[in-house]
């Protein structure tokens, strides 16, 4: 009874560390593929631009910078969340193992 509650719960940690290896990729990747969203380049103004154009560039690439900083600020939260979670997860995984290998000892 109690080695399948140990082996149970080894699968389950074994499968959050795999999700959690698999978050962590995807937070190397997503930067990686969305980097225009991330590079505010500017337009630089060619000869004979109007000043209008360049004020419309401008308002372009502030809007460009700011959703980038609202979806790095939500990824960060999101991380941030899940790490919050992944700790106290493992934390309890780790007491509740250390607490069922105990009792089998004891028992046998």
């Amino acid at each position: 009874m109690k080695s399948k509650r140990l082996r149970r719960l080894q699968t389950w940690t074994i499968i959050v560390l795999f999700l959690y290896m698999l978050m962590l990729g995807y937070s190397l990747v997503i930067p990686l593929q969305n980097g225009i969203l991330f590079a505010v380049t500017a337009r630089w103004s060619q000869q004979g631009a109007s000043v209008q154009e360049s004020q419309s560039d401008l308002l372009v690439d502030a809007q460009n910078l700011s959703h980038a900083l609202q979806v790095k600020s939500k990824l960060l939260s999101i991380y941030f969340d899940a790490n919050i979670a992944m700790i106290g997860f493992l934390g309890w995984s780790t007491f509740m193992m250390y607490r069922i290998k105990r009792e089998v000892d004891h028992d046998a």
